[in-house]
């Protein structure tokens, strides 16, 4: 059997378990498959803990199923990946953390950190056409970050969005990675990250994120370019 070349993973995803979701653990799962996904992250608000219920899942289904955590932080939100429930204990729910410590709490626990959506639109007044993409300029001083999510789903049909993301990325010298910021069903997998290899466990997924040797995506579009964004 050929071996496959790409291992395409939704990092971005959230459940009934966040309080904001109405997607079902199954449902998702259901949804990743049948859209050819090899892998999804479940990222609840606030809560490493949240997703705690996708063990078993992942134990009856054998699909790939990572969890990470999306906190609130006072450089935007921040995702955090490759941490343990016991290690991380939540550390960061229902508060505003500073994103440095974040970055740096990860880090010390072997997980690496990621902002999420990083930018916004601005609607100029008088203005007809696509809307103004602001950067959110507060993560370019940060240190040890691993990437920046460039395409999320809430955003696929704006390609634009993650070309500007994608060279904001690049001029950091930071990885771009896709998630859908699913809510329901129907949503997961409208944006993903292609990675070269297998991910299968957490450490997996950390050392890939690290390497750059990984893409964002849209579902149903070509690969947007920024200009070598995507890995030789």
């Amino acid at each position: 059997m050929r071996k496959k070349r790409e291992f395409r993973i939704d990092l971005h995803v959230h459940s009934v378990f966040s309080g904001e979701s109405l997607a079902r653990p199954e449902d998702i799962v259901e949804a990743a498959i049948s859209k050819g996904l090899d892998g999804i992250c479940i990222t609840e608000h606030g809560s490493l803990y949240a997703s705690a219920p996708f063990e078993e899942l992942k134990r009856k289904t054998g699909f790939p199923i990572f969890r990470g955590v999306e906190l609130a932080t006072d450089a935007g939100h921040m995702l955090v990946y490759g941490v343990r429930d016991s290690d991380w204990d939540d550390w960061g729910k229902d508060i505003v953390c500073n994103a440095q410590e974040v970055i740096l709490r990860a880090r010390a626990l072997g997980g690496v950190a990621v902002p999420a959506h990083p930018c916004r639109l601005a609607e100029r007044r008088g203005y007809v056409g696509e809307p103004k993409i602001v950067l959110d300029e507060r993560i370019a001083s940060l240190r040890y970050l691993a990437a920046i999510e460039v395409c999320n789903g809430k955003h696929s049909g704006n390609p634009s969005i993650c070309e500007v993301l994608g060279r904001f990325a690049k001029s950091l010298g930071l990885g771009q990675t896709g998630g859908s910021d699913a809510h329901i069903p129907e949503d997961v997998g409208r944006s993903y990250t292609v990675f070269r290899t297998p991910i299968l466990t957490e450490e997996d997924l950390v050392k890939a994120l690290l390497s750059l040797s990984y893409y964002p995506q849209n579902e149903g579009l070509p690969h947007f370019s920024t200009s070598d964004s995507r890995p030789a």
